[in-house]
């Protein structure tokens, strides 16, 4: 799965980031390399989503990246 869209840091439990994917749905990130933590980073991502599991943050669904570029 690729999906497109906007990194935000969000303060909530401490500090987590949330991506705003272009298709409207927002995803908890597990696996993006730290050098495209950027709040505000326009990302192509590429993964999929891990019904299963769950985060303090619950700020989505959490999507498990296997590779990332910046746009």
């Amino acid at each position: 799965m690729t999906i497109q869209g906007t990194l935000e840091h969000s303060a909530l439990e401490g500090g987590s980031w949330v991506f705003r994917a272009n298709d409207g749905n927002s995803y908890q990130l597990d696996g993006l390399p730290s050098n495209l933590q950027k709040d505000g980073a326009r990302l192509e991502l590429e993964g999929s989503v891990d019904q299963g599991m769950m985060t303090i943050g619950m700020m989505g669904s959490v999507f498990q990246v296997s590779k990332a570029r910046s746009l």
